[in-house]
């Protein structure tokens, strides 16, 4: 059955990735009634493409005060390890253990962005709520008493007090909003990041991987470095999430490349020729498909899914914004994008979502508190008079903050890969970050930064 739209609602959110759904659920369990909460999608369900797979620590404590993490562990894999090498053998192999001190979650959790998006909608439809599909935003406008209203592509406008834009890299809700959203270095898309690294190959594929690889390989997370570029493999998570996402059964992986500037733009969809031309000059020997370097041949068996990646980083102006009559607030991709490095982006996008929800609710019970007792005062209410936002704003810039930290951290690292990864005579940038990842001080605080605890 189609779905319509209410014409009112107190809160509008727009976009039901994780972000967004995660907003909708941290607003319920606040207490947000469901029926004042409208949270629609411009796509059809499942249609997302974005391929986020590491949920971290940090992210895992916020989703589970709200009742969805354990589901998530019991589809993933604990990914225990982080190991970095060359093409010939492990540079250095680093345990999530050691933030065992900090957390109840000391792993690095591997599961498909779309298995995540489906156990957070099921937690949502038990809290009462159902995503609202297709609904496309085209405008916004002034509607009085400090309200907007929110135009559809189908027709339909809805009226609201706050609209929540969780609508990903090309936000209409921003961009409506009349919000710049920009590298923060002032940087263009093309000078941001280095030549070496700027462009990305994402795959999931299955692999014609031996008994004792496919134990190596599925634990965590493998990083491989070269003077030809990087590579990552990895699980999908458990085999159920191949088996329900591509009907495999076989066991899937995620396998990623860079692709030199220099080499041209990949692909928009690389086929698994691509993919393995790639893979043999750029992933360990031991799973190159050519015989005459690899005695036990290693082949991608199929190509499930595939896309090509711009690297890019850039922030919104501001994350809160009083407009159109009413407030919008951004989270996730509407607010920062950057690299993909540390698997970074929908873990800062769910914490910005999961805090969201106390804060909102708290703003809206001391409005109304101050609204009744204006009205017991003047047997009136002034709708135009101001309510405090102060909690609002100062929410909106930590998150602003935190996307900021992040956009540093995976610049660094990005940039930190393509100056190792430059040719020269005598590489010795790659030896002496080789000798870095052997002290156990740098590798117990590299971890820790990814967990995302130091940047909640």
């Amino acid at each position: 059955m189609p779905h319509t739209l209410p014409t009112e609602t107190q809160i509008l959110i727009v976009g039901a990735g994780p972000s967004g759904l995660a907003a909708a659920i941290s607003l319920i369990c606040n207490g947000i009634e469901p029926s004042n909460l409208t949270i629609v999608d411009c796509a059809e369900k499942g249609a997302n493409t974005s391929r986020a797979l590491a949920i971290h620590s940090a992210t895992l404590e916020a989703l589970d005060q709200y009742g969805c993490a354990s589901r998530l562990i019991e589809l993933g894999i604990k990914g225990t390890d982080w190991r970095v090498g060359d093409r010939s053998s492990t540079i250095f192999k680093t345990s999530f253990s050691s933030n065992a001190p900090y957390t109840k979650y000391p792993f690095m959790l591997i599961l498909e962005q779309s298995t995540t998006e489906h156990v957070l909608e099921e937690r949502l439809r038990e809290l009462g709520v159902e995503v609202k599909r297709p609904f496309r935003v085209v405008g916004m406008r002034d509607s009085g008493e400090k309200a907007t209203s929110v135009f559809f592509e189908s027709g339909e406008i809805v009226r609201t007090k706050f609209v929540i834009g969780a609508d990903g890299v090309r936000s209409s809700v921003r961009q409506l909003s009349g919000i710049d959203f920009a590298d923060p270095d002032g940087k263009s898309i093309d000078e941001s990041v280095t030549d070496l690294v700027a462009q990305m190959v994402l795959a999931d594929v299955s692999i014609s991987l031996p008994e004792d690889q496919a134990a190596l390989y599925s634990s965590g997370l493998s990083l491989t470095t070269s003077d030809a570029g990087m590579f990552l493999l990895l699980p999908l998570g458990k085999p159920t999430v191949g088996e329900g996402l591509y009907k495999s059964s076989q066991p899937v992986y995620r396998v990623g490349f860079n692709v030199p500037r220099a080499l041209g733009e990949p692909p928009s969809k690389p086929s698994l020729e691509y993919i393995q031309r790639n893979t043999d000059q750029q992933a360990p020997f031991s799973l190159c498909s050519d015989p005459q370097v690899n005695p036990n041949p290693v082949k991608i068996t199929q190509v499930h899914w595939s896309t090509r990646l711009r690297i890019r980083s850039a922030i919104a102006d501001v994350f809160f914004k009083r407009v159109h009559g009413g407030i919008v607030f951004l989270i996730g991709d509407a607010g920062h994008v950057h690299s993909p490095a540390g698997g970074q982006g929908m873990n800062i996008g769910l914490r910005d979502a999961t805090g969201l929800g106390p804060v909102l609710v708290g703003h809206i019970r001391k409005s109304e508190k101050s609204s009744k007792g204006r009205s017991d005062e003047n047997n009136s209410t002034d709708p135009d008079a101001d309510t405090d936002t102060a909690t609002l704003k100062d929410y909106a810039a930590l998150r602003r903050m935190r996307g900021l930290e992040n956009i540093r951290l995976t610049k660094r690292m990005t940039g930190t890969i393509g100056f190792v990864l430059k040719p020269r005579l005598f590489n010795w940038p790659l030896w002496i970050f080789k000798l870095l990842l052997k002290l156990s001080v740098f590798q117990n605080m590299f971890v820790y930064r990814l967990s995302g605890l130091g940047n909640r």
